[in-house]
């Protein structure tokens, strides 16, 4: 499970950023929450893949709490 922190600012946004990740090899399911811009995807992938991969679309960064 990777926990991501996406720049996102409307609804066009989230959207993006949803085709972009159900489109990544191994992702079994992902939740993207627009109003604390925070994405997280599921599966048998490499989080610094999903990362670098969501980059290109939109600035994100991994979650730290």
């Amino acid at each position: 499970m990777v926990v991501l922190r996406v720049s996102m600012h409307c609804h066009g946004c989230a959207r993006k950023v949803e085709k972009h990740i159900s489109k990544l090899d191994g992702v079994t399911s992902y939740k993207v929450d627009l109003e604390s811009k925070r994405v997280v995807v599921v599966g048998d992938i490499i989080p610094f893949e999903v990362l670098e991969s969501v980059s290109k679309v939109k600035n994100a960064e991994l979650w730290t709490s």
